[in-house]
């Protein structure tokens, strides 16, 4: 059915609602944002996956996200967000039809993610004054008897800071004490986060478009298909957040589905060069950011 303005109801609800559907598709690209009408929206594509080896032959993937931040509605914008990819093999514990789990053991592990570790951008001075209560005595008194008056004095002293918008990553895993065991190896990870924080003095926002990549390590032998899951979440302002927080309690936030990786799957690309070598690719080099840049010094 065509959408009027008076149907297009849900731009007045301010929340992020993820719900991106894969519809059985293996390597989707579209994966967050792309069904959404709301005023903030992230858009997540999967712009290149190549699965291959690392140059010692052991089977690695490497994948590259590009995210886009759209405003679509004044007097809005990010102000934090965490994106969080959880990986996942779909192969099974059991025998071939049993109802038995995933087999853990062979999620693959994320050796690298880019960026990783903490970098900042568009750096602002703040000037702060502090100001301390010191005491001093002042005396005084009679013939017979002495004493001492507190009196109180303000020191101001004038600093400046410098305050940034920060952006970090890391791999971790979210293995519990069971499946932990089942892993056999407390060095595996199987999750890559990034966070990315506003300038909070100069209202800035955050990056409109950015990448970020990560490299994983397969089992020998293993070509099993794998499920890569996000969880994202931002950061708007107090009534954004208590509605969407709201909304998660009662369980009306819908999940979007997850990247279904294949790794007999060559989709070719800049990248496909480096299938035989996967670990020795300048990770750093994929992985840039655009701040759109308005009214600030």
């Amino acid at each position: 059915m065509e959408e009027t303005a008076d149907d297009d109801s849900e731009d007045d609800d301010p929340e992020y609602l993820p719900q991106q559907r894969n519809l059985g598709k293996v390597q989707h690209r579209k994966f967050t944002g792309f069904d959404q009408r709301l005023p903030m929206v992230i858009y997540g594509t999967r712009e290149e996956t190549v699965h291959g080896t690392s140059a010692a032959g052991v089977p690695h993937t490497l994948i590259v996200f590009r995210w886009a931040l759209q405003q679509r509605a004044g007097g809005r914008r990010f102000q934090s967000i965490r994106l969080r990819a959880a990986f996942q093999t779909t192969r099974r514990s059991g025998p071939p039809g049993s109802s038995a789990g995933t087999d853990t053991y062979y999620d693959p592990h994320v050796v690298r993610v880019v960026p990783s570790g903490t970098y900042s951008m568009l750096p602002t001075t703040v000037t702060q004054t502090r100001t301390r209560a010191v005491e001093g005595g002042l005396e005084g008194g009679v013939e017979l008897a002495k004493g001492t008056a507190k009196v109180t004095y303000k020191l101001s002293e004038t600093v400046e800071a410098t305050r940034q918008i920060v952006i970090n990553g890391s791999e971790k895993n979210d293995y519990d004490s069971r499946t932990a065991e089942d892993v056999g190896d407390p060095d595996r990870c199987n999750v890559a986060e990034w966070n990315l924080f506003e300038n909070e003095a100069a209202g800035s926002g955050l990056p409109t478009c950015f990448r970020t990549a990560v490299l994983l390590e397969r089992r020998e032998e293993d070509e099993a298909r794998f499920l890569c899951t996000f969880k994202i979440r931002g950061q708007v302002d107090f009534l954004t957040d208590s509605v969407t927080s709201m909304k998660r309690v009662f369980g009306v936030v819908p999940r979007d589905d997850p990247i279904i990786f294949d790794p007999s799957v060559d989709e070719g690309g800049p990248l496909a060069g480096w299938k035989d070598k996967l670990d020795e690719v300048d990770m750093l080099d994929l992985c840039k950011f655009v701040m759109f840049k308005s009214g600030l010094s």
